[in-house]
């Protein structure tokens, strides 16, 4: 990869996360309310998809016993 554009990359990241950290407290505490309301919907749907997750491949993956910290 050319320099320049690495720097580059680097470049846009970090404007876009200055720009990110000055917006985003700003819109938070404008539309607070929708923003609680919209992060709770989606708090409990990814509960339930993890549900379905686990369900049907967590819970398929093979566990060994666990070891127990020796005493001496």
């Amino acid at each position: 990869m050319n320099v320049y554009v690495f720097l580059m990359w680097i470049f846009i990241v970090f404007r876009t996360a200055f720009i990110l950290m000055h917006t985003v407290p700003v819109f938070y505490e404008k539309y607070e309310d929708q923003v609680d309301a919209f992060a709770e919907k989606a708090m409990i749907e990814i509960k339930k998809q993890y549900a379905v997750f686990d369900a049907k491949v967590l819970s398929k993956i093979p566990m060994g016993p666990l070891k127990g910290k020796k005493k001496d």
